[in-house]
């Protein structure tokens, strides 16, 4: 059973017809480090979850790129926006080092959700677990300090530091590179 589908049946038990049915519209890709893996103006087909690797969601403004979202193992990526709409995305995702995905192909996914309920079930929870995480980066621009977002960070992917660039961390925080670089000290001794 690949990684994909040990995800999926942690969350809804699946019986053997209905994981060769999600298996049949799923591709696996080996993707290189600092591949841009979907560009803006696109219309996103597939969500992907990640067995291995780091993705980052990014988007431009004002000429600037501006990191919207991290995405490591274990965990669903996606241009949202355009995958529920069929419109051009807003979103660029990068794969910052070599990575394992699971492509789910969106088209072929309803003649699933017909046979096997099962599955539209999951699709709730997948979605429902997504906007939860949304909802949380939300509340955390709301309501934390720089330093309470990045603690956070940590907690949720410990080894980013190693594993992207200051400046798209600094970017998805909000915050100056000079700014992290400020907090990553003082967290370094002791206080924040």
């Amino acid at each position: 059973m690949n990684s994909f589908l040990k995800y999926l049946n942690q969350m809804v038990p699946l019986s053997e017809a209905v994981q060769e049915a999600i298996s049949e519209i799923t591709i696996r890709r080996v993707i290189p480090g600092n591949t841009l893996f979907f560009q803006n103006g696109d219309v996103c087909k597939e969500f992907h979850f990640l067995e291995n690797g780091l993705a980052r969601v990014f988007y431009h403004k004002d000429g600037k790129e501006v990191t919207a979202w991290f995405a490591s193992e274990g965990q669903i990526v996606s241009a949202i926006d355009s995958l529920f709409t069929g419109q051009p995305s807003f979103y660029n995702i990068q794969m910052t080092e070599d990575s394992v995905i699971w492509s789910l192909q969106f088209n072929k996914i309803e003649p699933v959700f017909q046979k096997y309920p099962v599955v539209e079930r999951l699709g709730r929870l997948l979605i429902t677990q997504n906007y939860l995480l949304l909802d949380e980066r939300m509340k955390l621009f709301a309501f934390c300090s720089a330093e309470e977002r990045y603690e956070k960070l940590l907690i949720q992917i410990p080894d980013i530091t190693q594993r992207v660039k200051l400046g798209h961390i600094a970017s998805y925080l909000g915050i100056s590179q000079e700014h992290l670089s400020r907090i990553r000290a003082g967290l370094r001794h002791g206080h924040a």
